[in-house]
């Protein structure tokens, strides 16, 4: 019995030294990777390393004083939580997920975070390991942005329209509430490419564009449909009420002064009254539109004749 305590005793500070060995060596390890490290043990930070401090811009001092959640970014606190990512005051169960942050210069970055429970000081806690995923995601939203954005006019795309009108359906499935859609023609296009050149041209399609961006509502989407064709997508917004912005664009371009001088036909149509299919309601805006053109044609033919 005395030969084992004394083999017992002999143990311990052995133990002791491994152990305190492997906090050096973990500290050493933790101190020159790239990515974050962040320990929770109940409501504070117990640990993080430099990497930490130069993602979130905070001192390791002000991390200890911190809860990890206080780090998320406060509009994406809320849904973390309802995920169930986040328990009490301490990243929950998951074991890897994405996460937005806001650093203490207000800068959004997002974390590739993966969580493991570890003993820490012989006691249970939270190792979170975040890797910057910041220039990749914004990577990824500028490549979004591209695939859905006219590269001559900076408005939407074709595939931008189908988009909107789709959630706009939805929305108005839900509400009742109506929605309009203007498709507008640039008239004489081919007659200004012959007489001014294509440079003319393509200025000519960029100032429609710039008109429907500044004078339609921040909630309104502009998109060039195609060649000289474009559209504008009006939430909540009745035929008759969609007719007064038609005007108004017509107005403004009779009274832009850079020439040469550009008008447009427009065709208005509202749902669901005028299709409850997006192919349905271009169809119908498109009806009026060239109903439109037709009769300014016939105006003009009258006109000329007289």
């Amino acid at each position: 019995m005395l030969t084992k305590m004394r083999e017992q005793g002999e143990e311990t500070p052995l133990r002791g030294q491994a152990l305190r060995e492997s906090e050096v060596n973990f500290r050493t390890l933790a101190e020159t990777i790239a990515s974050a490290i962040f320990i929770s043990r109940g409501k504070r930070l117990q640990y993080v390393n430099h990497a930490a401090e130069v993602i979130t811009s905070y001192t390791r001092e002000e991390l200890l004083s911190m809860n990890f959640c206080d780090l998320v970014h406060p509009e994406a606190r809320e849904q973390v939580l309802n995920r169930g990512r986040v328990h009490q005051e301490e990243f929950g169960a998951a074991s890897r997920c994405e996460v937005r942050i806001l650093t203490k210069n207000h800068e959004e970055r997002w974390l590739d975070i993966t969580a493991a429970t570890i003993d820490f000081d012989g006691v249970p806690a939270r190792l979170f390991s975040a890797f910057d995923l910041t220039e990749r995601k914004r990577a990824e939203e500028q490549a979004q942005l591209l695939a859905i954005t006219d590269p001559l006019t900076g408005l939407g795309n074709y595939r931008r329209l189908v988009d909107v009108l789709d959630a706009e359906m939805e929305r108005s499935g839900r509400t009742g509430r109506p929605f309009a859609v203007l498709l507008l023609d640039l008239d004489g296009l081919k007659k200004i490419n012959d007489r001014y050149g294509h440079l003319v041209g393509s200025r000519a399609l960029c100032r429609l564009g710039d008109m429907l961006r500044v004078y339609c509502r921040a909630i309104d989407t502009a998109a060039r449909y195609g060649g000289d064709e474009f559209a504008v997508i009006l939430p909540e917004t009745t035929a008759a009420a969609a007719e007064l912005v038609a005007s108004r664009i017509h107005n403004q371009l009779a009274t832009d002064s850079e020439q040469p001088p550009l008008s447009a036909s427009i065709g208005v149509a509202a749902y669901p009254q005028d299709g409850v299919t997006i192919e349905a309601l271009l169809r119908t805006a498109d009806g009026e539109l060239y109903r439109m053109k037709s009769g300014d044609a016939e105006n003009l033919s009258l006109s000329t004749a007289m």
